[in-house]
């Protein structure tokens, strides 16, 4: 079998909820049939993701064929997948029919074969409302909160099922997605609500319940993405929003219309590769119907069949023929999806893919002080073109700040769908004086303290904070004095500081929504060993620096203007805690330096008025 990284039997633990870096899911739909199919998509999958691990693996239903017995569980599901799969993905599954032996007779049945080879997290261990029962329950990988459903079983009373809309599983549902913080949100289950490869959603009676009853609470809870099995195909639908009845009339697959049953109003694909129409799907984040993709991936193992009208109507792309898997990559607030299959395997063939971006298309106000340090980063991940910026293409740019006045930014992705708007004022004086803003590491936590000396029609601070000193997360926000020609302190404490550089940046936004940005501050947190440096002004040309320190440290100092000619070099001995240094500069900027015996060395920005 595959040994990712040439290591045995490892595998990685669910990532931090506030992670940054990229996740990967893999779902298997109708995969236990032992198939040639089977282990083809499965040997495509892991030469497709190579070195990469994988989050999470999440089954789809019918897991072993054709009745769920252990013997098929054993043949032809764990001895498929034990030796690569299994020994290094975590599992997540969904029961389907088969799984319940293909018989009504066993729906209330929990001493099924699926239930006695599975442990899931039904008591919320990571993430999610406790459901109390082995066939639906819920957790959280990172920002994404997966939800799985059994859409054949019966409730535990024996008297409902998943589309009983006041049944105990859809009641549990409610509550969890109620509950649920996360940015992403994908639920999962057997039966699909839109489908035309081996069964149809217009007749059969399970999957019109589904439809006509039980997606709208989906779709009022902001579910991104609903994944489902039960038929032999692929298929993947436009941004649906409201496409299941009218109550007095059912609606067929016949019926869709485009500018009515989709949030985009039209057949926007979402490819996201150039092509007309390819644009990714965008909305911002909420519990509200921003519209769902609903995708049918049941050829992991079990393939082909179609049903009357196929391929769908709502479907942008369908497949009866090709056998695949589903697999989707969520990087902050993108997620891209693929069907990976193959025409020989182990050569993956992406056969269909779609890009999703959440929160982009901003529009912000910034005014900051001539000359001060300012950086604009565009609101996704991905490609960057800044055409008034000298065409850069990071995601960050830093524009001047040396003439006064009102200057627009613009940032676009290069395929021509995304695009934030900068408007940034350069001024002096602000309409808020930040006297001081320090950041100070004291038992294993940052103390924020800042000084005001005058504000106008100040509303909040907001504090924000980064790893890398380029991406900010909002950590805290402080309402503000409003109006005020006195001295005001402020404070924040950051109780979970990373190991490692700490960035924080502070700014003030007004009562008509302009941001002001202040000074960056860096706290590092490495060893016990910690310098830290604070400028405070009080006076024109006098600055006073505090140097704090965890421990008795002889230090070199040295002052640079901007052109890094040295203005100041000496040795000073440091004590443990804070350290005076008191300077008389001319009005500029400058580099404050300090390098340490041990290596450590900081550097501060400093600006004299």
């Amino acid at each position: 079998g595959r040994q990712p990284h040439g290591r045995r039997d490892h595998f990685t633990t669910l990532p931090p909820p506030n992670t940054t870096r990229k996740l990967r899911f893999l779902a298997l739909g109708d995969c236990g049939n032992n198939s040639a199919n089977q282990v083809n998509v499965k040997n495509t999958f892991l030469n497709y993701t190579g070195t990469n691990d994988v989050d999470a693996v999440i089954l789809l239903g019918d897991n072993a064929y054709s009745v769920g017995s252990d013997a098929e569980y054993q043949i032809n599901f764990f001895d498929v997948y034990k030796d690569d799969i299994l020994k290094f993905y975590k599992l997540y599954p969904a029961p389907g029919n088969h799984d319940y032996g293909n018989s009504p007779s066993n729906t209330s049945s929990r001493s099924m074969p699926y239930h006695l080879s599975f442990t899931v997290p039904m008591a919320g261990e990571i993430g999610g409302v406790p459901s109390g029962v082995s066939n639906y329950y819920s957790f959280n990988a990172g920002d994404v909160h997966f939800v799985s459903l059994d859409s054949y079983g019966m409730d535990d009373a024996n008297t409902t099922k998943m589309y009983d809309t006041l049944g105990a599983q859809a009641n549990w549902l409610k509550a969890d997605l109620t509950a649920n913080t996360k940015k992403w949100t994908v639920v999962y289950f057997h039966h699909p609500p839109y489908t035309k490869t081996s069964h149809t959603s217009d007749a059969e009676s399970d999957l019109v319940a589904v439809r006509e009853n039980f997606i709208r609470i989906l779709e009022r809870f902001g579910v991104d993405l609903v994944l489902c099995g039960h038929s032999h195909g692929y298929e993947r639908s436009y941004l649906l929003k409201g496409f299941y009845n009218s109550f007095a009339t059912p609606l067929y697959d016949a019926d869709f219309n485009a500018a009515t049953h989709t949030a985009t109003g039209n057949t926007q694909n979402a490819m996201y590769d150039g092509s007309a129409n390819s644009c990714a799907y965008n909305y911002a984040s909420g519990k509200y119907n921003h519209g769902t993709v609903y995708s049918v991936s049941g050829s992991a193992g079990q393939v082909g069949g179609t049903t009357p009208g196929y391929p769908q109507d709502c479907m942008h792309y369908s497949n009866a023929t090709n056998g695949g898997c589903f697999y989707f990559e969520v990087d902050s607030n993108r997620l891209d999806a693929k069907f990976i299959s193959y025409a020989s395997a182990p050569t993956p063939v992406i056969r269909d893919q779609f890009t999703i971006f959440k929160d982009v298309n901003k529009v912000t106000s910034i005014t900051v002080l001539q000359n001060a340090a300012l950086t604009l980063t565009a609101s996704w991940r991905g490609t960057y073109n800044w055409p008034n910026n000298g065409n850069a293409a990071a995601r960050s740019v830093n524009p001047s700040t040396a003439a006064i006045g009102t200057v627009g930014y613009i940032v676009r992705d290069v395929n021509g769908c995304i695009k934030d708007s900068f408007s940034v004022t350069v001024t002096t004086p602000l309409p808020v004086s930040i006297t001081q803003f320090t950041a100070i590491a004291k038992d294993k936590k940052v103390l924020l303290n800042w000084t005001t000396s005058q504000e106008v029609n100040s509303k909040y601070f907001t504090l924000e904070k980064s790893t890398d000193g380029i991406v900010f997360t909002v950590v805290g926000r402080i309402n503000a004095a409003g109006n005020s020609v006195q001295s005001t302190g402020y404070q924040f404490t950051d109780n979970a500081p990373a190991q490692g550089s700490n960035y924080y940046r502070l700014s003030q936004t007004d009562m008509d929504g302009r941001i002001t940005l202040f000074e960056v501050r860096k706290v590092y947190f490495k060893s016990d060993h910690n310098i830290i440096v604070n400028v405070m002004q009080a006076d024109p040309g006098k600055v006073e620096l505090v140097i704090n320190s965890t421990k008795p440290a002889l230090v070199r100092f040295a002052v640079l203007d901007i052109s890094a000619r040295q203005i100041l070099q000496q040795s000073v001995l440091l004590n443990t805690g804070a350290n005076m240094q008191k300077l008389q500069l001319p009005a500029g900027m400058y580099v404050v330096e300090i390098f340490s015996l041990d290596g450590n060395r900081v550097v501060e920005k400093l600006v004299v008025q």
